[in-house]
Parts: structure tokens; C-alpha cells; sequence
């Protein structure tokens, strides 16, 4: 799913930004094209005015002159008298005949009446418009015909510029920008992968561990339903067992609803809609309670439980008075879990509820001297359903605790580590912001 969306992405991207690349490109050639058109018809209207204005004032044209004016310029210049023509058979071989391009531009002034053969009645001069020729063996001249009243008759001129080598420098300048725009597209298709691909990593990332997480889900719930099933058939088949069996699946449902409870909480912490205010609450009420229901489980495994207050009243903290016992409790129930070693000697079985105040902060810790957890797994202890030591799960133990500690840090605002104990063990911290006063 997730590489179908990038793909759709990266395309649309890639769509969206060609297009306007390409107008980008278009617009600049055009511009360019425009440019050198506009260039080249104003230099062109430069030279036939020149030369009707020699035309009008009846001056003779040298071979010589036309000539050097033909070469310089890549002009062909005809010159009628009454309709015979001056001879001069001109400076250069065009590609396509003289006579032949002579003879188009004819043609084509006759569209517009002007006739080099007849003298122009009501004007003194008439002009066709500049207009494009294109020769026999694919090259371009731009055009003007003219014919001039004079006191001796009239005269023509038909004028042709050739702009073959213009117009395929065009082309190979439309080859070019064709390319640069392929180029260009191409260019942003790989940075649009790129990009679509590190912008969906942490999508990719959530999305893998959302599916994980509805796997490992479905795991652990079905072992607590498969027990029910077990023991609900067992009642059946032997109803002697039936109080033993409705005892296990009480735990079970216990089990299971508690699963449930922790799910939805993370499942709220995901969606955003976990919220619950945060006031000044009093941390050292809510560490002599844990302290209290605490003790008589610690007893009963073997374990010594201390807690460590400051001489001097902690302050206030603001927080929320469930989310931290619920935090401190989930540091408890690891270390009796994992971290300590019941009536073991040189304090092995000692768990210790330490309590430091910091400049912003309080600082509680839980302390156990067990057998520590490594440091290449302790960022991975706060995952969910992650088990340190998979050969010493236990039933009442998803590997949900920690992630719901970091969860629930997080919306206190508080900041939560693991660090070595001295000797061997872990040491689990939260650093609460004191209440500004």
C-alpha cells in the first residue's frame, strides 16, 4: 500500500512540476524565438527602406554596390524598369534557383495586387507586406515586393533575405530546450521519488508498526481466549473441576481486560484524543501510596523496598496523579518482574524508590541490582509488546508497560530514562517540572 501511494506521488509530483517546467521552457523559447524574429525583421525593413529610398531618388546602383550589398547581407535584389530588369545576375547561388525564388515573390505580391509589370495609378509607390518563402530544396527567405512611380515610368523591386541558416538554428534550438525539458522531467522524477520517499518514511514506519502492533494484539489476546475456551469446555466434560476451571477463567478475563484497558490507552495516545489536564499534584502523597501497596507484595517475594525522601518538603509537581502512579508502578512491577532476585544476599534482592530534587524538576527513580539490560536493547525495551528476556515471559507481562510509561511521559511532559545501576542493575527515571509558584 505503501509503495502504491508513493508511486502515485512521486507521479503527480512529477506531473505537476513538469508542466509547469514545461511552460517555463516553452515560454523562454518562444521568447527567445520572438526575439530574434523581431531582430531580424527589423534589420531586414532596415535595408529595404534603404534601398526604395534610393529607389526614389533615382540613383544608380553599381554592380559593384549590389554586390557588396548582397554578399554582407544574404540578399537577393531585383531591379526592374518598366518592367525589364537591370542586368545583374547577382553575387551568390542561393540553394534554390534565383529566377525561381524571384518569380514566388512575383506570385506571391500578385495575392495582394501589386504587379511589377503595370505602374501604380493612385500611389506612387506600392509595397506588399514582408512575408516568409520558402524554397525548392528546403531553405527560407523573407520577402517584400515593391513597385515605385517615376518620371521615366515606374520601376520594381522584389527583395529577398535568406534566413535558412535562422531557421535551422531555430530547430536545433527547439531540439535543444526538447531536450533540456526531457531532461529536466526526468530530473524530477528521481528528486520527486526522493523526497515522496523520505516524506513517507515516517508514514511507512507508523504503518509497519501499527500492523505490527495489531499482530502482536491478536497474539496475546488469543492466548487468554483460548485458555477460556479450554476451561469453559472443561466445566462440561468434568464437572468435578468446574470451581478450579471458573477460577481460571476469571484470571484469564482479568487477563484479557487489562490487555484491552492498555490497548485502548496507547490507541487513544496515537489518535491524538488522550487528553486529561494537568495540575499541581503533591509527588510525595502519591509515592507513599505506591510505597504502602507496594510493601506487602515486596514481602511476600522476598524483596526489600525502600523508599529515599529529601530532608527538605518537595514541592509540587504538575502533572496528573494517575498517569504517574501508573508510570511508577509499571517501574515497580518490571524491577519485581526482571530486576531483582528474591532473599538473595549482598543486595541483590533490594528495590529503592529514590527521590531527587532537581533545579525545574523532581526525579524519581526505581532502582534494582539484578542483572541490568544491556545497552543495545534499551531503546528497545520501550516498544510494544517487546520482552527483554523472551525465555522468562510471563503471562501477566504483555511487554506493553514501557511504551505506556513513554506514552504517558510524554503527555506530562516529563522526561524519562535508563541508566546502569553501580554493581549491576537498571535504574528507571522520571523528571516531573515542579509547579511555577
Amino acid at each position: 500500500m505503501i509503495e502504491n501511494l508513493k508511486k502515485r506521488l512521486t507521479l503527480l509530483f512529477t506531473i505537476a512540476t513538469g508542466l509547469i517546467l514545461t511552460l517555463i521552457v516553452a515560454a523562454t523559447y518562444l521568447s527567445q524565438i520572438t526575439q530574434i524574429d523581431q531582430q531580424t525583421y527589423t534589420g531586414f525593413q532596415n535595408q529595404f527602406d534603404d534601398l526604395v529610398t534610393k529607389l526614389e531618388a533615382d540613383s544608380l546602383f553599381s554592380d559593384e554596390w549590389l554586390t557588396k550589398m548582397e554578399s554582407e547581407n544574404h540578399l537577393i535584389i531585383h531591379i526592374e524598369e518598366n518592367g525589364r530588369p537591370l542586368f545583374f545576375p547577382g553575387s551568390w547561388d542561393p540553394a534554390t534557383d534565383r529566377d525561381t525564388l524571384i518569380s514566388l515573390a512575383k506570385k506571391k505580391a500578385l495575392e495582394e495586387h501589386i504587379d511589377t509589370n503595370h505602374r501604380p495609378f493612385s500611389y506612387s509607390r506600392k509595397n506588399s507586406s514582408f512575408f516568409s518563402l520558402n524554397g525548392k530544396k528546403h531553405d527560407t527567405y523573407q520577402a517584400v515586393v515593391t513597385v515605385i512611380s517615376t518620371e521615366a515610368g515606374f520601376c520594381s523591386m522584389v527583395l529577398l533575405r535568406d534566413t535558412t541558416s535562422q531557421s535551422r538554428s531555430q530547430i536545433l534550438h527547439g531540439v535543444f530546450f526538447l531536450f533540456l525539458e526531457v531532461f529536466g522531467i526526468l530530473a524530477l522524477y528521481l528528486v520527486s521519488n526522493y523526497l515522496v520517499g523520505r516524506a513517507l518514511k515516517p508514514v511507512e514506519e507508523s504503518y509497519r508498526k501499527q500492523t505490527e502492533f495489531v499482530s502482536a494484539a491478536s497474539h496475546e489476546l488469543r492466548s487468554p481466549l483460548a485458555v477460556i475456551q479450554t476451561s469453559a469446555s472443561a466445566i462440561d466434560s468434568m464437572p468435578g473441576q468446574a470451581e478450579k476451571m471458573a477460577s481460571v477463567i476469571q484470571k484469564e478475563c482479568i487477563r484479557a481486560g487489562k490487555l484491552v484497558k492498555n490497548l485502548l490507552l496507547l490507541a487513544s495516545a496515537d489518535s491524538g484524543t488522550l487528553r486529561e489536564p494537568l495540575v499541581p499534584v503533591e509527588i510525595d502523597s502519591i509515592l507513599l501510596q505506591i510505597f504502602e501497596n507496594y510493601q506487602p507484595l515486596c514481602q511476600e517475594k522476598g524483596i526489600r523496598l525502600m523508599l529515599q525522601l529529601p530532608e527538605d518538603l518537595l514541592p509540587e509537581v504538575i502533572g496528573n496523579t494517575g498517569w504517574i502512579y501508573q508510570i511508577i508502578t509499571i517501574f515497580l512491577d518490571n524491577a519485581i518482574a526482571y530486576g531483582c532476585e528474591k532473599d538473595a544476599e549482598d543486595g541483590k534482592n533490594l528495590l529503592t524508590m529514590k527521590v531527587d530534587q532537581e533545579k525545574e524538576n523532581v526525579r524519581v527513580s526505581v532502582i534494582d541490582h539484578g542483572k541490568g539490560i544491556p545497552d543495545d536493547t534499551k531503546s528497545a525495551i520501550f516498544d510494544r509488546f517487546y520482552r527483554e528476556d523472551k525465555s522468562r515471559n510471563k503471562k501477566e507481562h504483555f511487554g506493553l508497560g514501557l511504551s505506556i510509561a513513554l506514552m504517558l511521559s510524554r503527555q506530562l511532559h516529563a522526561k524519562l530514562q535508563v541508566k546502569d545501576t553501580p554493581g549491576g542493575g537498571a535504574a528507571f527515571s522520571l523528571s516531573i517540572p515542579t509547579a511555577k509558584k
